[in-house]
């Protein structure tokens, strides 16, 4: 019995784990639903598309993951790049950030970079304080996930989400390349306090559960 409490807290938790990228995802637009944007500011609340020469970036419709749309990043050039980035503000210092991605590409194979990272500002300042480094994990022929995780360092308290393409350091290999981004979140990563007050919660709803299943004695 007690094995089958166990087991049921842990399905619980993970379930609730499970859902909270979706519910907590701090982005607008992740699916790429509505058009993006190229007129600059502000970026919070907007994916801010940028490019150069002869690449795109822009919303598509053509190939999505989920619903409609989709961002479509296509490159035709050397030494030029496309891609698209967000502000998220009202972040603390420490706090432990996921931006998460899915891509896809149609060529095989994909010799473009593809770049990945999260930039750390401050609200109204237009310096940046800080970034990670680029994930450089290229796309796949079917939708496949990428994921930075870093902390919010001091002084910052937004964070600019960033994916983009460029052919300036992909060893003179083909200029030419599409990439197509959907399913985007960026979300505070629970600390270990808050797993524990899921899996607490969970055995509430088990206790519950079987204090409305005790029959009472029959009366007289």
């Amino acid at each position: 019995m007690r094995c089958m409490t166990t087991c049921v807290v842990a399905a619980i938790a993970l379930s609730m784990l499970g859902s909270s990228p979706a519910a907590g995802n701090l982005l607008v637009n992740p699916g790429f639903e509505d058009p993006i944007t190229n007129d600059g500011p502000p970026f919070v609340g907007f994916w801010e598309g940028f490019q150069g020469g002869n690449a795109v970036s822009a919303r598509g419709t053509d190939m999505p993951r989920n619903g409609e749309g989709h961002l479509a990043l296509d490159i035709s050039g050397d030494q030029t790049f496309a891609g698209a980035f967000q502000d998220v503000e009202g972040l603390s210092p420490g706090q432990l950030m996921n931006f998460s991605v899915w891509h896809k590409t149609l060529d095989d194979p994909f010799t473009l970079v593809s770049e990945v990272r999260i930039e750390w500002r401050k609200t109204g300042e237009p310096a940046e304080i800080s970034r990670t480094d680029n994930l450089l994990t290229p796309p796949t022929l079917d939708y496949s996930q990428v994921s930075v995780v870093a902390p919010v360092p001091a002084g910052a308290d937004t964070a600019r989400v960033v994916y983009a393409i460029q052919s300036f350091t992909n060893d003179g290999l083909a200029d030419i390349g599409t990439v197509y981004v959907d399913d985007v979140s960026l979300v505070v990563v629970p600390e270990p306090a808050s797993l524990a007050l899921i899996a607490l919660g969970g055995v509430g709803l088990i206790a519950s559960s079987r204090r409305r299943r005790v029959r009472l004695p029959a009366a007289g």
